[in-house]
Formats: C-alpha cells, sequence, structure tokens
C-alpha cells in the first residue's frame, strides 16, 4: 500500500532518526544511468556532509542502474548487482553479488590505516569524522594516494570473492563505532519498511482520481519522514532537517512550516509530540536576551549574528488552532514568545522609532531581496506584521491561561503596533520599506516581501488588504504561482535566489493571510497552482521554483517544501 519509488538524485536515501544518507549522481540528464552513489553524514552541514563517492569497478569504472524504494537502494550492471540500506543512524550496508566496488575519500584531509585485512579505519578531518569499514565478506585494499610524499592512505577498493562482498561502513563524531553483528540484510530492511509504513499510514487521506498525484504525495511524506534525525547534542528532539544531502542543519523559521504540516498526522498525540517538538527546535538555544540562532547543527555550526523572521507566533497560533495545549507548555511557550518579541522591539529597533527593522537580508529569511538594494537596517513591511501575529498569539495564550490582564496588554501593543505601522510605513497604496534612522524608501518595491502584511490577514483595515490584494494580483501571481520579484522587474531573475523564483514559505503564509482576509478563492487559485507545479512541472519539492515555468532551482528533496505541498493539497486542494 506505502510502496514507494525513490529517485535519489533528488531525495536522498535514508531513514526516521539516521545521519547517514545515500544519494545518487546521474550519467545523463534523463537518470536512465547513474556513475557514482555520495555516501552522506548529516551531522555536518552542507558541503561538509558527503563523505565517500562510491562506484562501480575497481579498475575500469562503470555506469549503473539505480533503483530505490524505502527500504533499500539497488544498483546493477550485467555483471551484477548491490543492495545498499541504512542499517542504524550511523551505519550503512552495502551487500554485492558480482560488483567490485571503489570508495573516494571527499575530504582530502582523511588519514586512514587497516586492522587486519577485514577492517580499515579513517579519520576524516577537518570534520573530525571517525569512519570504520568492515569487510565481512569479500576482501578489500587501503590505497595510498600516489600523489602525496608521505603514505597517506584513504581511498579503497572492494572486490567480490566467489561472487560475494558485503561491507559495514559506519561513521561517528568524537569516537569510532563498533559495528553491531549479526548482519540480516533481509531482516533489517524489513523493519525499515515497517517503519515506513508505519509513519506512511499517519498521513491524512489525500488520496485523488490521479494515481501520478496519489505517488507523488507519497512520495512526499517519505521525503519528510526520510529527513528526521534522531534526537542528539542540540538537537534535543527528533529533528526534521531541510534535507540530509545539501542542507544538513536547522534554521529559526524553516521548523514552523515542518511543525505545522506534521501537525497534520492522524494519530492526535503523535502529532501534537511531533510538532511541538519541530516547533520548539530553536527556542531551546534562545539566547537570554531572546535572540535565537540562525542555524545550528550538532558538533559543528551554530551560527549566530544573523537570525531569521519572527513568524513564531503565527506558527503557535496555528498549532492552538490544531491542540489544546496544558498550562505547563503554555506557560513555557508564552516565556519563549515573550522573550522572542522583545528582543526585537528592545534590540533590533536602530533608530527607536517603535518599527524594528532587519540588519540585512538574511534575518528577513529572503537573503537577496531587491528591498535590501537600498541598504542594511532596514524597516520592511513584513516584520511589524510578523510581529503583530506574535502579540495576538501572546495575548491568546494569556487568556487560555485565565490572565486577562495579560491579554489586554498585549491586545493593546499589537494595536498599537498595527496603527504605528500604518502611519510609518502606508503610502495610500502600499507598504513601503525604509531605511532605519534616514527613513529613505523605496517608492514602488519590485518585491514580494512588501505584500507580506497580507499575513494578517482580517486585522489589516479592509481597503488596505484589498489594495494589496490588487497588487497581489496584478504583479506577483503566475500562471504556476508566487513570485518573488514582479516578472516584469529589470532586477527579476528566473534563478535569482529571492529575485524572482516561487519559495514555499511565502507561498503558505500569503495564502493563510488570504483566508482569513476572506479572499478564499485566490488562496485555493494559488494553492492549487503550487501543488501543480510540484507534482507536474518540478515533478519534486525543490528549494524554490522557476515562477515562469515551474521547474525545480534549488535542492531538491526541500523538507519545507515538501511540507507546505502537504498542507496546500490537504487545506485547499483535497
Amino acid at each position: 500500500m506505502f510502496d514507494t519509488k525513490i529517485d535519489i538524485s533528488h531525495i536522498p536515501f535514508s531513514r526516521y532518526g539516521a545521519y547517514a544518507a545515500i544519494a545518487a549522481v546521474p550519467a545523463n540528464d534523463e537518470r536512465t544511468s547513474f556513475k557514482e552513489l555520495i555516501l552522506l553524514y548529516a551531522k555536518l552541514r552542507g558541503g561538509e556532509s558527503p563523505m565517500f563517492s562510491v562506484k562501480v569497478g575497481t579498475e575500469e569504472r562503470q555506469e549503473f542502474a539505480c533503483t530505490a524504494d524505502a527500504g533499500s537502494v539497488k544498483i546493477s550492471t550485467d555483471s551484477g548487482f548491490a543492495t545498499l540500506y541504512i542499517r542504524d543512524d550511523d551505519t550503512i550496508v552495502i551487500d554485492s553479488e558480482g560488483l567490485d566496488l571503489h570508495f573516494d575519500t571527499f575530504a582530502r584531509g582523511t588519514y586512514g590505516t587497516e586492522y587486519g585485512n577485514d577492517k580499515f579505519s579513517l579519520i576524516i578531518n577537518p570534520y573530525s569524522v571517525f569512519a570504520t569499514l568492515y569487510i565481512l565478506e569479500g576482501e578489500g585494499k587501503l590505497l595510498a594516494d600516489p600523489n602525496s610524499k608521505r603514505v597517506i592512505k584513504r581511498d579503497m577498493d572492494f572486490r567480490c570473492v566467489d561472487g560475494k562482498m558485503r561491507i559495514g561502513i559506519t561513521m561517528t563524531l568524537k569516537q569510532p563505532k563498533e559495528l553491531p553483528l549479526p548482519i540480516d540484510p533481509e531482516a533489517d530492511i524489513a523493519q525499515i519498511k515497517k517503519e515506513w509504513e508505519e509513519f506512511a499510514a499517519q498521513m491524512e487521506d489525500l488520496e485523488s482520481a490521479d494515481e501520478k498525484t496519489n505517488a507523488f504525495t507519497l512520495l512526499t511524506w517519505y521525503n519528510m519522514w526520510s529527513s528526521f534525525v534522531r534526537a542528539d547534542d542540540i538537537y534535543y528532539r527528533d529533528s526534521m532537517l531541510m534535507s540530509k544531502k545539501g542542507m544538513s542543519a536547522l534554521w529559526s523559521w524553516d521548523h514552523c512550516f515542518n511543525a505545522l504540516a506534521i501537525a497534520r498526522c492522524k494519530d492526535r498525540g503523535f502529532a501534537k509530540k511531533k510538532a511541538f517538538d519541530q516547533f520548539a527546535a530553536p527556542f531551546w538555544l534562545q539566547t537570554d536576551k531572546g535572540v535565537l540562532p540562525d542555524m545550528w547543527n550538532p558538533d559543528n555550526i551554530t551560527r549566530w549574528g544573523t537570525t531569521k523572521p519572527p513568524v513564531h507566533g503565527w506558527c503557535f497560533s496555528r498549532l492552538m488552532d490544531y491542540f489544546e495545549f496544558d498550562k505547563e507548555e503554555l506557560e513555557t511557550v508564552y516565556g519563549w514568545l515573550e522573550k522572542w518579541t522583545s528582543w526585537w522591539l528592545n534590540y533590533s529597533d536602530t533608530d527607536n522609532d517603535g518599527i524594528p527593522d532587519y540588519p540585512q537580508g538574511c534575518d528577513s529569511g529572503w537573503d537577496n531581496s531587491t528591498l535590501f538594494d537600498m541598504g542594511f537596517y532596514v524597516e520592511t513591511p513584513d516584520l511589524p506584521a510578523y510581529l503583530i501575529m506574535q502579540m495576538n498569539t501572546l495575548a491568546r495564550i494569556s487568556r487560555k491561561l485565565g490572565d486577562e490582564e495579560k491579554a489586554k496588554d498585549w491586545d493593546k501593543k499589537a494595536k498599537e503596533m498595527l496603527d504605528r505601522f500604518i502611519a510609518h510605513s502606508w503610502n495610500g497604496e502600499r507598504f513601503v520599506p525604509k531605511l532605519s534612522i534616514s527613513h529613505e524608501q523605496q517608492e514602488n518595491p519590485t518585491s514580494l516581501l512588501s505584500l507580506m502584511p497580507l499575513v494578517l490577514g482580517d486585522l489589516l483595515p479592509k481597503d488596505i488588504f484589498d489594495k494589496l490584494v490588487k497588487v497581489l494580483k496584478r504583479d506577483f501571481i503566475t500562471d504556476v504561482g508566487l513570485a518573488t520579484e514582479m516578472p516584469t522587474s529589470p532586477e527579476y531573475n528566473p534563478d535569482g535566489y529571492w529575485r524572482g523564483p516561487i519559495w514555499a514559505p511565502s507561498t503558505y503564509l500569503i495564502t493563510d493571510g488570504l483566508r482569513r482576509g476572506g479572499y478564499v478563492e485566490l488562496a485555493t487559485e494559488i494553492a492549487k497552482k503550487y501543488c501543480n507545479m510540484s507534482c507536474n512541472l518540478a515533478k519534486g519539492n525543490y528549494e524554490n521554483f522557476d515562477a515562469l515555468t515551474g521547474i525545480g532551482r534549488r535542492a531538491p528533496g526541500y523538507t519545507w517544501s515538501a511540507s507546505v505541498y502537504m498542507m496546500l493539497r490537504g487545506e485547499y486542494v483535497k
């Protein structure tokens, strides 16, 4: 019922909880053959996560076919085949019948040694990864680098003996890991499939008459399941990464969309726990003054100095629509959101005019939006809108806790900020960004970021909301979705990150605001375009998409795009 075929050149093959992952590199644009597999370790971010390149053939490299389902990856040539799977969070097993394999190590600072004929140990520098390769069947050789003046061994050949070869690979930080024995591939793969089927059964009923859509929706759910990693170090709970390939970390707004998507699981207890864990992820790292980190991953890097926009109050209010939270949970979240709101008001309002600013684009999440071409410390229209939503959520939590005095105080603060925001940034037709201190402004902004106050829905005066909708329909809605830069703008770039392509978070925030502002039909139209684009044009959940053609542009298998697809399909398209 939950069988799904996975193109692992798009979505890395993994399983819930694992930091180990496998990707494939196609040999041609049609992906009918492949030239190598990449073994990844997602405790390291981005370009640091690839550990080994695996090629078929030790003397002469061969292209191969590659297929995968939720349980295993299979590669094959006319000479034989090999099965690969993730045995546990840090372990990959390769079972070969007739295929000899060559391993290249990505990090040139790696050095290794042999422990007899059946175990190789490598320290992969500069990342301090301990990789141990166990030869359970067949034979292997650790190869010296011929170009090094010293004897440095880091690449490997593995050959079948009597047509068989089996390798176990463990990858860890801090210290080496022993391979758990015995190895039983059939039982191991059956267990992985069982775990996937249990998670797949949690997906809300989204079946359509179109088998292609059903298959894509199930693959999208797999994309989310396989991107979870086990709690470790500063991942205080099991966490859904953005990807286990190029974006193997967490960022302080991406997690909100994943929280809302997982909240739709059928088992409400399971849904609440997983959703709350995703929502809470950055708050366990929150500083005393209230700021959240920009990004983080275990034992590698936690980035401060930039942060991400305060969509968290909006997100938790949506979670309150789904679940009942107890007193302790509400008090905890109240404390987090109060500090987070205060940080923006006290430490990110450069000119103390009551309108906070973003020091630069990355803090907004829209890294290179054209709003930031005017300079640094920009008072953009989205930031006050998010904070108004956050204040309303603080009022809602206060009422749930029975503190009407605090609730009224937050209501008052939200109303004051809305009035101040309109007086400061509304020019009669739209909201405009201004430089802090000088208040130099963009009279006719061409970035969709200037329309993000739509997220306020019916909190905005209707005449203002209607004018924003008019600009949205005129300038930003294409045949496939919401462009982040006006396609008629001279700065529009079809592959320009936030200067043109369609993004999942902006799409979902605006559709949600349109729905609450009374434009349900328009929200549904945009949702249908996004889902059709993902399923039929891009054929994948990319980080972003071409706003005119709908093809995927960056980072396939990106989870906030998968999450937004699941939500839009469930809320509007179904």
